[in-house]
């Protein structure tokens, strides 16, 4: 048996004898008079004593490959049984007679490689000649049945030689699966002739083959992800995953004909040590599968954060002092993932590499050109010198990736191989030397390409002999719920989303285009993001931590001090902005003088911006909104103006009659200009930054509803899973909880909210929804329900806290996947803050999101009699953190005692289990602190939101 490697993978001998011995005990000969219900019975219980063998084999260590191979073995007895009993029982017929010799019972895909998952289908392919399908039409059916009901799951399909040529010039997948195809059954000739007609075809069209192939991997990456450093991978699908090896095999074959790896071997399209590091990858992902599959009793190929420690404990990964088992085992995947996906693009570049193309030879000097023989060929770098070229000119390394920087090319395997073996020559001394800092700092200086050759460097390890402190984060996934990808794979991406913005021409983001164009030697901001998470993967507090790594880089690469200090001064707020932005009440003129005090320069303002943006944008898909980006852009305003002493960007007062001007044409005719000033007037500054005309016209028609009709309501939809609502009504105590509350019992969960009252009274809330039970937007025809509800809640008329706990006991979607709980702090965390606001009270809640979570807080809050000024609702995954500004009733912050009541009841209403209360009721420190010292080690919170 030839497996997808190429090798002839049997299971031990031993092994196989144990199997074929069972067969031939528990299977008896088939007769035409055997039962097939019977038969299947038979079947049933010989797979399920050899999956019981096959179990054993993998947790006592058995390769992976070798273990799919063993499970294809095993199928192979049960589907060639099964078809000699399906043409037995037909024998007799003079229809279906012959069969066995009328067609070819062929294994394809997965099982066609001998490759099969312990929940893996089998793919079956029947080949026949002529119009003899309805004459094997009853024998089939009978196989196919006795299969099904033997508990298999079986694909499978009927066609001519001239069908699956056909076919397969418009279906990939068909193509790809009958690269390698074994003959179960039947007759050799049909199989032989298929073989034949393909690779007939295969030579007519290499191009066109190449090209689907390379299209299926790229609508794979688009739906599985593209990189490889996922938190949760697809062990199948993702980028690095089995299906990047099968890609690799099927180019080749599309190329030159070779069907695996021992024939790619063979022909020196890879080398020995390629082939070697490959096998490796590809036996690792195939046991993690195997134990997937086994420890969910299931078909599952992803690999979710709740998995993870417990395959971390089965492969004998331990906790250690600052990672988890579970972040060993990544890493580990990790490694093993990224040589598969190298092994991929080698294979598409020297695919590419065989077309014609021009040659240029890039030399840094003309004079040079002996020196640096590097070409670009194909759309990689070349090499062309000796092997100890590197040994006599280190610094050439760095210009290397200098050029395959400016060229945006990467290295060939060759070249990569070469490079990866010179850098581990760097150490302490050359990684402290004036020649190799500039050579580093010059990469770092190239708008626009800093992330391509830093993520080269570190492909290849050079990053990591440069600066040691980095390897720390690299592959290490992160279990917090928020993250979509591991420290360095974050980091990278964020530096790639500040090239991002170079480059890009668009107006929505050419305010901060802008910005980066103020920056004149980019340098300081891409080491600053290259360092802003480098204290990670060493228990909490990274922040601190990674502040003082950052300086001791920093002293290292010979930066000055003013340069290093802003450095440190970067990675240090790193999270600053968006807490104050998305946390608090940006009308507090004191918290933006002390954010401005903190930032101290104008440059460093613009770089915390720029950094604050690429971190958010590199968290995960749908992170960075425009929500968020307004904000940000306000705090951003404030604080230059500030700096600068000079007026806003934008002349306020000239903002705020083009701005009236913009809500008067928007709204009606029956409502005079007055209305429109008076609105204005009645709300803090901030409205104007963060509303546009519209819905500042929205909100003015809205209030004239509530004079009539008590409440008005709109539904705005954002997107297949979110819808905004906005309401207006008059304010009274309590008002927030009961619509959070109402809200949850129809099955509604809070994303955001945004809580605003007018002094007259009117509260104007806004609220980013979804329904709890598809995690989609809230559907059309369920407005009108919810809105009448709404109404009833405004008018006291329901009983809500009742509601919604029969909402919750009835209707509450399944229990959703946690982080792993080694890494996890403890929730609920609450941290109440009078120094925070001038006026207020700051409440903040972290707590695991659930549906009615606002309205247990805002309802504990209407219990004591507090009044909520100003809330902040966010929700990132399955994470909650709730801000509420509060007074007491006599508009008073709020005293220690009612401070301890507060906490108190939180923590009774969300959970007393391994609740925890941080933060300060201390004055604060001078200068405020903002990256949260002054909550001690509240860092989970502050981790969320970068």
């Amino acid at each position: 048996m030839t497996t997808g490697i190429g090798t002839a993978l049997y299971p031990g001998e031993s092994y196989r004898q144990k199997v074929l011995t069972h067969a031939a005990t528990r299977l008896a000969p088939a007769t035409s008079e055997t039962d097939p219900a019977s038969l299947s019975r038979l079947l049933r219980r010989f797979l399920t004593i050899e999956d019981y063998r096959l179990r054993m084999n993998h947790n006592f260590g058995a390769s992976g490959c070798e273990t799919a191979a063993a499970r294809s073995f095993v199928l192979d007895l049960a589907v060639k049984y099964a078809f000699q009993h399906a043409t037995l029982a037909f024998q007799s017929d003079p229809i279906a007679n012959g069969a066995h010799n009328a067609c070819a019972l062929l294994a394809i895909g997965g099982y066609g490689r001998a490759e099969l998952a312990p929940h893996s289908d089998i793919d079956l392919l029947i080949l026949y000649s002529g119009q003899r399908l309805g004459q094997m039409k009853p024998v089939l059916t009978n196989l196919l049945q006795v299969l099904w009901d033997a508990g298999l799951i079986v694909g499978h399909s009927f066609r001519t030689v001239g069908d699956c040529v056909t076919t397969a010039l418009d279906d990939v997948h068909l193509r790809t699966a009958a690269v390698n195809t074994r003959l179960l059954a039947g007759n050799k000739g049909l199989h032989n002739s298929l073989q034949e007609a393909l690779e007939k075809d295969r030579r007519r069209r290499v191009k066109s083959f190449l090209a689907a192939i390379l299209q299926e991997r790229d609508a794979r990456y688009l739906k599985f992800g593209e990189v490889v450093c996922l938190q949760e991978p697809n062990i199948k699908e993702t980028a690095g995953g089995l299906r990047d090896f099968h890609t690799g095999v099927w180019l080749a074959h599309a190329q030159h004909g070779y069907k695996n790896l021992a024939e790619m071997r063979a022909h020196d399209l890879i080398s020995e040590n390629e082939a070697r590091k490959v096998l490796r990858a590809y036996d690792f992902l195939w046991r993690i599968r195997y134990s997937a599959h086994y420890g969910t009793g299931r078909k599952t190929e992803q690999l979710s954060l709740d998995m993870q420690p417990d395959l971390a404990a089965q492969f004998g990964y331990h906790p250690g002092t600052h990672l988890l088992g579970s972040e060993k085992l990544m890493r580990d995947y990790y490694r093993h993932a990224r040589e598969l996906r190298l092994f991929s693009d080698v294979q598409i570049a020297r695919a590419a590499e065989a077309e014609p193309h021009g040659t240029r030879r890039w030399l840094r000097r003309p004079t040079s050109a002996a020196n640096e023989p590097f070409v670009i060929r194909g759309g990689q770098l070349h090499f062309d010198g000796e092997a100890d070229f590197f040994d006599k000119k280190p610094l050439a390394i760095f210009n290397a990736f200098a050029l395959g920087q400016a060229a945006r090319v990467p290295f060939d395997y060759s070249l990569r191989d070469l490079v990866t073996r010179s850098s581990r020559s760097i150490g302490p001394t050359a990684r402290s030397s004036v020649e190799v800092s500039n050579a580093f700092f010059a990469l770092l200086r190239r708008r626009g390409r800093a992330g391509f050759v830093l993520r080269s460097m570190h492909e290849l390890g050079l990053l990591a002999r440069l600066i040691p402190e980095f390897s720390r984060i690299s592959l290490l996934v992160q279990h917090d719920l928020y993250h979509h990808f591991t420290v360095d794979e974050h980091t990278l991406r964020a530096i790639e989303t500040l090239d991002d913005l170079h480059n890009s021409e668009g107006k929505n983001r050419a305010h901060l285009r802008g910005v980066l164009e103020q920056i004149k030697d980019p340098t300081l901001l891409y080491l600053a993001l290259l360092l802003h998470d480098i204290g990670k993967g060493r228990g909490h507090g990274h922040i601190a931590r990674g502040a003082q790594m950052a300086e001791r880089v920093c002293r290292r690469l010979g930066l000055k001090e003013d340069d290093a200090g802003r450095v440190v001064l970067l990675v240090k707020q790193h999270v600053t902005m968006a807490h104050l932005a998305q946390r608090r009440d940006l009308n507090e003129s004191r918290l933006i003088s002390d954010f401005a005090d903190q930032v101290g320069s104008l440059d460093v303002l613009n770089m915390l911006l720029l950094l604050t943006y690429a971190d958010l944008n590199a968290v995960g898909p749908g992170v960075w909104t425009d929500w968020k980006a307004t904000l940000l852009w306000d705090l951003y305003r404030r604080a230059r103006k500030l700096l600068t002493g000079e007026d806003a960007v934008i002349d306020d007062l000239a903002e705020l009659v083009r701005f009236k001007d913009e809500i008067g044409k928007a709204i009606t005719p029956a409502v005079p200009f007055s209305e429109v000033e008076r609105h204005l007037a009645l709300l803090p500054d901030r409205y104007v930054r963060v509303t546009s005309p519209a819905v500042a016209a929205m909100h003015i028609q809205m209030i004239e509803e509530v004079k009539n009709d008590g409440l008005a309501c709109r539904w705005v939809r954002h997107s297949m899973n979110s819808v905004e609502l906005i309401l207006a009504t008059s304010d009274r105590h309590g008002l927030f909880a009961d619509l959070a509350g109402t809200l949850a019992a129809n099955g509604i969960e809070i994303l955001s909210a945004e809580v605003n009252t007018r002094e007259d009274g009117i509260a104007i809330d806004g609220f980013i929804v979804r329904q709890a039970s598809t995690r989609r937007a809230v559907e059309d025809d369920r407005y009108q329900v919810i809105e009448q509800s709404l109404r009833r809640a405004v008018n006291g008329e329901l009983e809500v806290s009742a509601l919604v706990e029969r909402w919750s006991t009835r209707n509450a979607p399944r229990k959703r996947t946690r982080a792993n709980s080694g890494r996890r702090r403890s929730l609920p965390q609450i941290v109440c803050d009078n120094e925070a606001s001038a006026s207020s009270t700051v409440i903040e809640v972290h707590a695991i999101d659930e549906t009615g979570l606002a309205y247990k807080i805002a309802s504990v809050l209407a219990g004591l009699g507090l009044e909520i000024i100003c809330a902040r609702i966010t929700t990132e995954r399955s994470d909650a953190l709730d801000v509420f500004y509060v007074t007491e009733g006599d508009g008073l912050k709020l005293s220690g005692e009612m401070i301890e009541a507060v906490e108190g009841a939180l923590i009774a209403k969300l959970g007393t289990v391994n609740a925890v209360v941080a933060g300060p009721r201390l004055p604060t420190t001078t200068g405020r602190r903002m990256n949260e010292k002054n909550r001690g080690d509240y860092q989970t919170a502050s981790d969320r939101c970068r």
